[in-house]
């Protein structure tokens, strides 16, 4: 299965972007890139797994509504025109919902795994956040839910963050596999949810 909604937020970050980024953060494009990916991957992760606490989901969902970044960021067929850098003290609010004490330890992993810098790998958290919830909250407002899409993505988006994020978030016994062909074939033991079970926020 194609994941659609993974897709469309990956299609979200254009070339200006990542060269803006790499000049204020001073990282390596190639790094800079997959520290952006895994970030956006591991707040899905997140966000799949309140998905079954609908009042805490639909706080993290409304955290977003009177933030600068929501309320000036543009959009030029489904890309990022313009945007602010409040991200960077806006995403602490709902990153703190979704990942409670364990956000520092995750923005730490990020920088671990990837090679960027504690406080680039801390900033792209951020801007990960709040670039997801700005989506998740325009496709609620044109009637859409993507609620059903994220759940059943989430074995693809597991596949695209590095191991040692995925044992924080509690998928120890996930297993990836190898590409073959266009698809990507994953083995898990885990039960859906489990996440749920052993990381109470």
């Amino acid at each position: 299965m194609t994941p659609i909604l993974l897709n469309q937020l990956r299609g979200i970050i254009t070339s200006p972007l990542i060269s803006m980024f790499c000049k204020k953060f001073e990282e390596n494009e190639n790094l800079l890139k997959r520290a952006i990916d895994t970030s956006i991957c591991t707040v899905l992760i997140g966000l799949d797994n309140l998905l079954d606490n609908t009042l805490l989901y639909n706080k993290v969902i409304e955290s977003i509504t009177l933030t600068e970044f929501y309320k000036s960021t543009e959009y030029d067929n489904g890309k990022l025109s313009s945007l602010t850098f409040s991200f960077e003290h806006e995403g602490f609010t709902p990153l703190n919902l979704i990942f409670s004490a364990k956000k520092g330890r995750i923005s730490e992993m990020i920088s671990n795994e990837i090679g960027v810098k504690s406080e680039t790998a801390g900033a792209i958290l951020n801007f990960a956040v709040m670039l997801i919830l700005s989506h998740f909250k325009n496709e609620q407002e044109k009637g859409n839910t993507i609620q059903n899409d994220l759940n059943s993505e989430i074995k693809a988006i597991l596949n695209a963050v590095p191991e040692g994020i995925r044992v924080i978030l509690g998928y120890t016994n996930f297993e990836c596999d190898s590409y073959t062909g266009t698809e990507t074939l994953i083995k898990t033991n885990l039960k859906p949810h489990f996440f749920t079970k052993i990381f109470k926020l």
